[in-house]
């Protein structure tokens, strides 16, 4: 009895703070449920058979919502329910990935005498990322920053920087 889902990111991530509401045809909520630290809602709440709405919402994300169609057994099996990121950013697909230096920056802050920081970038660097396909957690970075590219700014304290 009750109902099931799982919430994923496009990235297939969990969204384990996301919220399901359900509501009848009229709108009126008749269940609201959390995802567990897996994506996973699980809620033992009967339903009544009919036509349901269920809404799926997480901070930093866009809302969604579907359609669920409960029987006499009294439950709503989900499936699986995507949200986007807000603002549409998504992890790249699978496969090897080059940082483009041109529109890339790579930044420091030095504490200066423990009164100011001062701010730099550096100039010359590369950076590859080999994104895993079936386990983003196995995913690479590699970067190579070469030191004497600092820039802050102040040619006298980039010399000082790098020596």
């Amino acid at each position: 009895m009750g109902l099931t889902a799982r919430i994923r990111t496009r990235d297939g991530w969990a969204v384990s703070h996301a919220v399901i509401t359900v509501t009848d045809m009229t709108g009126a909520q008749i269940l609201r449920a959390e995802a567990d630290h897996e994506g996973a809602v699980r809620d033992h709440t009967p339903l009544a058979p009919g036509a349901y709405t269920v809404i799926v919402t997480a901070v930093g994300y866009q809302p969604t919502a579907s359609s669920a169609l409960v029987t006499a057994s009294g439950r709503a099996e989900i499936g699986t329910l995507t949200l986007a990121r807000q603002g549409g950013s998504e992890l790249p697909p699978p496969g090897p990935w080059t940082v483009d230096p041109a529109h890339s920056t790579v930044a420091a802050t030095a504490q200066h005498l423990g009164i100011s920081s001062v701010h730099g970038r550096f100039t010359d660097f590369t950076a590859t990322l080999d994104i895993a396909p079936d386990d983003v957690t196995k995913s690479r970075v590699e970067a190579v920053i070469r030191a004497a590219s600092i820039d802050t700014g102040n040619t006298l304290r980039d010399q000082h920087l790098t020596s």
